[in-house]
């Protein structure tokens, strides 16, 4: 046994049997201002050392296989601002720490950066005010600064992005110049390259994006496909999920814009617009434009709101096949009707004629949709009778008069055709005024019979006067 003893006990002892070495006392190093000064090896690799060059201040920790290295440079910088530094000449390369094997291994210039994990900031040289916790984490960053990366290989490709954040492994994996993200989930924002501002939460989300900018995606595989497209955002599990390029997408709730391809579309609710591949649809709703591929130009408003066809395009739908009334503060609504927008304007051709081949009915309701077969059988017919149209009559009608321009059936879906009641009224304002005018030509007529009738009593009594007259005149002869 070897042993270094004071007058208080033992220092420090070897033991013969196993070779333990024992330290009963502090360990003091040098600090480390060169390659042969304060320093642990682990065989014949750097440890544990504090480099820094003796213009620098300092309070570099580099802990690990390689980690740090002994040619960290100086780089004066004058600093202004409050502090312990203020108004003092600072050199760059120090309050450096690392902590795993490679861990800024390549640093430089670079200060205030915190390595955690193997090879976690290794090949920074100028970048400042990181932090890499995880295996690879900002791997490739050199000049890139105020980055935050926490997870196996997030930011691992990050080279001179800035001010991005990084939590979850693989994280913002790609990221090469891209500034200002901020990907929070395993393997969001993964294929992200040069794309900026852009925020995505939930595993997966935002994975294929490469150069789109200000994207927002919140859930799980969120906007998981989008490569290019930009302004978009996706809120909810798998919303907007397979948008490739486009922009100017809001999905908001479970699966809202899935298939979508198109752009400025807004979805709200669960399954909204799932299958969209149109443009400039809105969907507000639990399962609103449900049925829309094609279509563009579309306002769904509720629960099952879809418009007459999947590839319809200027449509307005207000609730599903359930809603029984609708309801405003006011009767009528306002449309445009410029004389300076119309061209070809002439008295209307169609009038009571057209009105007297319609056929208003009586019915009930027995809806097709209300069965699993989609059979109706009478078991679900609405007890209370309505008023209205048969759209195939109405059709029928305008035909035969050779109006078909008078749109009065939409037959875009040839399953469930549909009815435009209001564009009968410029046809019964036309057939009252024609009725009005066969009213007043009666009326005129019976004026003028009134007249006739009149001038014919007073020559009847005219005439009886004079036949009086002569009785008289015969009875005073006699």
């Amino acid at each position: 046994m070897f042993k270094i003893k004071g007058e208080t006990g033992e220092y420090f002892t070897i033991s013969q049997s196993n070779g333990y070495i024992s330290l009963n006392r502090s360990f003091v190093l040098p600090n480390t201002t060169s390659s042969n000064l304060g320093i642990i090896y682990k065989g014949t690799n750097r440890f544990l050392h504090t480099y820094h060059t003796t213009e620098e201040n300092g309070y570099n920790t580099f802990l690990g296989v390689n980690a740090g290295n002994f040619s960290l440079l100086s780089q004066s910088r004058f600093n202004t601002g409050v502090g312990p530094y203020s108004l003092s000449s600072l050199t760059t390369g120090y309050m450096n720490t690392a902590l795993g094997s490679g861990c800024l291994q390549y640093i430089s210039t670079g200060y205030e950066n915190t390595a955690v994990g193997v090879s976690a900031l290794n090949t920074n040289s100028s970048g400042y005010q990181n932090v890499a916790i995880g295996n690879q984490s900002l791997f490739a960053n050199s000049t890139g600064k105020n980055n935050t990366a926490l997870g196996s290989y997030s930011l691992n490709n990050n080279n001179n992005g800035n001010f991005n954040t990084s939590v979850g492994s693989n994280s913002l994996f790609s990221n090469i110049s891209g500034a200002e993200n901020t990907s929070i989930g395993f393997q969001s924002l993964h294929d992200n390259t040069t794309g900026e501002d852009n925020t995505a939460l939930g595993s997966s989300s935002l994975y294929s994006n490469t150069t789109g900018n200000y994207n927002v995606a919140v859930g799980n595989y969120s906007s998981h496909y989008s490569i290019t497209g930009s302004e978009n955002t996706a809120i909810g599990y798998q919303s907007l999920f397979s948008n490739l390029s486009n922009s100017g997408n809001t999905a908001v709730g479970y699966n809202s814009l899935y298939s979508s391809t198109g752009w400025q579309n807004t979805a709200v609710g669960h399954h909204s617009l799932q299958n969209n591949t149109g443009n400039y649809n809105t969907a507000i709703g639990y399962n609103s434009g449900s049925t829309v591929t094609t279509g563009a130009n579309l306002t769904l408003i509720g629960i099952d709101a879809n418009p007459s066809s999947p590839t319809a395009n200027d449509q307005i739908t207000l609730g599903n096949q359930f809603v029984s009334s609708l309801r405003c503060n006011v009767q009528s609504i306002t449309s445009l009707s410029d004389a300076r927008d119309k061209k070809n304007i002439m008295e209307l051709s169609l009038g009571l004629e057209f009105i007297t081949k319609l056929h208003p009915r009586q019915f009930n309701w027995d809806k097709r949709e209300w069965y699993d077969d989609n059979i109706s059988d009478g078991s679900k017919m609405k007890e209370e009778p309505t008023a209205g149209f048969i759209a195939q009559e109405l059709d029928s009608a305008q035909r035969t008069a050779g109006a078909e321009w008078l749109n009065l059936v939409l037959k875009d879906n040839p399953e469930k055709w549909e009815a435009t009641y209001g564009n009968l009224l410029p046809v019964m304002v036309k057939a009252i005024q024609e009725l009005k005018a066969e009213n007043d030509k009666l009326k005129s007529e019976i004026e003028t019979m009134k007249s006739v009738e009149e001038r014919l009593a007073r020559l009847e009594n005219t005439v009886k006067e004079r036949n009086k007259l002569k009785e008289v005149k015969l009875t005073e002869n006699k």
